[in-house]
């Protein structure tokens, strides 16, 4: 099964590293990991995307939640009330009679083209996954030179956040600091 955990963990060297340790060791294969700044100063929000079993994933977030500086880790594979979001790039082989065409489906998925040569655009967009996963199928009799996906970041729509969900005691010292 897929799951999604979001984790907010301090900013600091080797954080990332430890992370993907415990994935790694249990020989999980992570679809995507995905880091960034979060709202909190020196504080990264991660999301990581990974296939397998509810028991074996609840012990990895049990382990992830002792790690030194793990602030919050939450599986929100059941959270239906969420936006999943990912960003493309994507080069596609272009001639004269193909260009305009290609230039029409970007208009269709709202991607804007960000480079032109004369034989290739670079097009990008935002989006599902699956509305990025369809732009492809489209662009494939083109030709797809070249692609990169940043991976899915996750975030529940409404007035709910991922640091007002239950907190530890241990967790409320560095909410506090």
């Amino acid at each position: 099964m897929r799951h999604v955990l979001v984790a907010l963990v301090q900013d600091e060297p080797g954080m990332l590293a430890r992370m993907g340790n415990l994935f790694a060791r249990r020989g999980y294969n992570v679809e995507s990991f995905t880091a960034g700044a979060s709202e909190l100063p020196g504080m990264t929000r991660i999301t990581i995307v990974v296939e397998g079993s509810s028991t074996a994933l609840d012990q990895i977030a049990k382990q992830f939640r002792k790690l030194v500086g793990a602030l919050k880790v939450a599986d929100v594979t059941a959270d239906r009330d969420q936006l999943a979001y990912e960003m493309l790039l994507v080069k596609v082989g272009v001639s004269a009679k193909t260009r305009q065409e290609v230039v029409s489906l970007a208009d269709l998925f709202k991607a804007r083209i960000v480079d032109v040569s004369s034989t290739t655009l670079i097009l990008e967009t935002t989006g599902e996954p699956s509305k990025l996963d369809k732009l492809l199928e489209v662009l494939k009799p083109f030709g797809i030179k070249e692609q990169a996906r940043t991976g899915a970041v996750f975030m529940s729509r409404g007035p709910k956040v991922l640091t007002q969900r239950p907190v530890s005691p241990v967790d409320r010292k560095y909410l506090a600091e």
